[in-house]
């Protein structure tokens, strides 16, 4: 009896550990990175195909050193660019992110002067109210794109541009199954 519940915990261990292989990241380089593992998680998820796309990005703007100063703005909707969405902002907060990870030097131009107290809510530090925010950052370049849906799929496009002439320095582009993300792409709480 002990020797079957012995065994049966074995496989049970070992199937747990080869289920658990295919969630983490790998150790090593990714191919498509310029940084060790392809991480927030590995396949084909949100965060993955941006990381993704910031490495493309990075990699193929040689003259964008870690102490280029660089600010990110959201994704806007395709067909208007003065909105955007919950996929758009996540989006360009994910590639502020993967830039810091990265070593680059990005600004968060959404923070305040001032911690903002709610009650029951919190304290926050990030804002989209101009008179509580810090000043302007200067950049050398932005990273920037866009978002449009079809029946089943979203397509994204990021660009590195120049803020001095507005030349596309780099760029990257996925898709991802709009199952994945539309509940991401109400506006204004639509």
């Amino acid at each position: 009896m002990h020797a079957k519940l012995r065994r049966g915990a074995i496989l049970l261990f070992a199937g747990l550990a080869a289920a658990g292989c295919g969630v983490t990241d790998r150790p090593g380089p990714a191919t498509s990175s310029i940084t060790t593992g392809p991480g927030p998680h590995a396949g084909s998820g949100l965060g993955f195909l941006t990381y993704r796309a910031v490495d493309l990005i990075l990699a193929g703007a040689p003259n964008v050193k870690s102490d280029t100063p660089l600010i990110v703005s959201s994704l806007a909707d395709t067909q208007n660019l003065e909105t955007s969405s919950a996929l758009g902002n996540i989006v360009a907060d994910m590639i502020r992110t993967r830039l810091a990870q990265d070593g680059y030097t990005a600004s968060e131009f959404r923070l305040r002067n001032t911690v903002s107290f709610n009650k029951g809510q919190g304290e926050f530090l990030l804002s989209r109210n101009r008179s509580a925010l810090m000043g302007a950052p200067s950049a050398a370049a932005v990273i920037t794109g866009t978002y449009a849906t079809s029946f089943d799929t979203v397509y994204v496009s990021i660009k590195l541009v120049s803020a001095g002439d507005a030349h596309i320095i780099a760029g990257a582009d996925f898709v991802i199954p709009l199952l994945n993300v539309s509940g991401l792409l109400q506006h204004d709480g639509t």
